[in-house]
């Protein structure tokens, strides 16, 4: 009896952990559910993303670089030690010595040398400090430029998820009303009250949906896919995004157009204007290494020679001190090749320059004019929609009394879906448009509120 108690208290037991096992279970794959709204999503990107994170090693990189070059205004010691065995001696030379000859030194010889270098005056030294700063300049803008892509691209690939789930969300809602007809003209079939070809036209309806819906469903499994890459998430991380891509059309309306926008912070132009300045300071370089230059020095030496190999004989100092001074005087004319070079790497980067700001105004305005445009469509095709719902009411009432036919209640349902992904994707070329916008001018502001384009 005892035996059999345990028994029921042991699945007892086993009935009530199996729940809590799978509640718990279930909260944990709820906790591990990352709901993203599109600052959050922004911030992730900034934080995580590879090419930010190589931009900012590349900062790094340049600033030890700087340093570098800093160090090189130091002095510099160096240390020597030498030991020589002189197998065969070096000899004087003279008619007072017995065999017209003297050897000189002994068979082992020690020394040990000190060598300390103090730059006093080098133009060209701080030239090269200079280009370095330049270089740091280059890598942070080029770092600003990858954030800036960053979040437009973070921007389009968020977006790009709501309008392919509000897409897919018409699509089921298609379905599901097309579904609905077949069901019902089945059932009106099977009670003769509609004809078999309103049966078999209703059911083609159906399968016709059905490849557009899988299709929707791939799409948004691959939109989400690139959005986790430009986030670094693990491509089977579940995420869920906040908000609507509907939600967003009547932000739309509200929004003025600057078409007077200035394009001081693009950042192609500003890597182009510190690429002009570097050269500029090469050409300074150039010419500074046409100018003298001046260090001082100091030489210690200390040494010993025994005709034995041993350290007992006395070691003798030697110190001497000085200064350097290096004039260039003939070089080949390779300088002035150099800095004629340079000048013409300057008047082409100026020309590409005014090529590039040309073709930036250009995007700029068709940024402007592309979301001019889906704003006056946005109104047109909201109004769309608002008909083609009333219409596909209308059909649906007329048929179901025996007024219409199949094929005006088939046309009304698919123009209201036709309706609906079309202003859908409106909202999204308006989406499109103004982060090419915000990146044409430069913006790097992660926030999403408030932005608005004043006309």
């Amino acid at each position: 009896m005892t035996i059999l108690k345990r028994i029921k208290t042991t699945f007892a037991v086993i009935a009530i952990l199996i729940p809590l096992q799978g509640a718990l279970a279930a909260q944990e794959r709820v906790a591990d559910l990352l709901h993203l709204t599109l600052d959050r999503a922004l911030e992730i990107a900034l934080d995580d993303n590879l090419s930010v994170k190589i931009a900012d090693e590349e900062v790094v990189r340049v600033d030890w670089l700087k340093r570098e070059n800093w160090y090189n205004l130091l002095p510099s010691l160096s240390a020597n030690a030498q030991y020589t065995n002189n197998i065969l001696k070096p000899v004087f030379f003279s008619d007072f010595f017995p065999g017209g000859k003297m050897e000189v030194g002994s068979t082992n010889s020690y020394a040990v040398t000190s060598t300390l270098s103090v730059p006093i005056y080098s133009h060209a030294l701080f030239k090269n400090i200079q280009l370095s700063e330049l270089e740091l300049k280059s890598a942070l803008e080029s770092a600003r430029n990858t954030r800036i892509e960053l979040i437009a691209q973070v921007k389009n690939s968020f977006y790009g998820v709501l309008m392919m789930e509000e897409s897919l969300r018409v699509l089921e809602e298609s379905y599901k009303n097309a579904k609905e007809t077949a069901d019902n003209i089945k059932a009106m079939y099977e009670k003769g009250l509609a004809s078999e070809y309103d049966m078999i036209r209703s059911d083609v309806a159906v399968r016709n949906i059905t490849p557009s819906l899988t299709q929707a469903k791939s799409g948004l499994d691959l939109s989400l896919m690139q959005l986790k890459v430009l986030l670094s998430l693990d491509l089977t991380a579940p995420i869920v995004l906040e908000g609507k891509i509907s939600d967003y059309g009547k932000e739309m309306i509200g929004q003025g157009l600057d078409s007077a926008a200035d394009l001081d912070n693009n950042s192609n132009l500003r890597s182009l204007d510190i690429q002009i300045e570097k050269l500029n300071k090469t050409t300074e370089l150039i010419r500074a290494q046409k100018l003298p230059s001046i260090a001082g020095f100091g030489n210690y030496q200390l040494q010993m020679q025994s005709q034995d190999f041993t350290f007992k004989n006395p070691w003798s100092n030697s110190v001497a001190v000085g200064i350097a001074i290096q004039i260039p005087i003939f070089n080949k004319f390779s300088l002035n090749l150099k800095e004629k070079q340079t000048r013409v790497g300057i008047n082409q980067l100026n020309m590409q320059r005014e090529l590039v700001k040309s073709n930036l105004s250009i995007a700029l305005r068709n940024s402007l004019n592309e979301m001019k445009r889906a704003r006056v469509q946005l109104e047109s095709d909201t109004e769309a929609v608002k008909q083609a719902r009333k219409g596909y009411e209308i059909a649906k009432v007329r048929y179901n009394t025996g007024s219409g036919t199949l094929l005006e209640l088939n046309d009304t349902e698919v123009a209201l879906t036709r309706a609906q992904l079309t202003l859908n994707q409106t909202i999204y070329d308006f989406i499109k448009a103004r982060n090419e916008y915000d990146k044409v001018l430069g913006n790097e502001s992660i926030k999403t509120d408030n932005n608005t384009y004043n006309n």
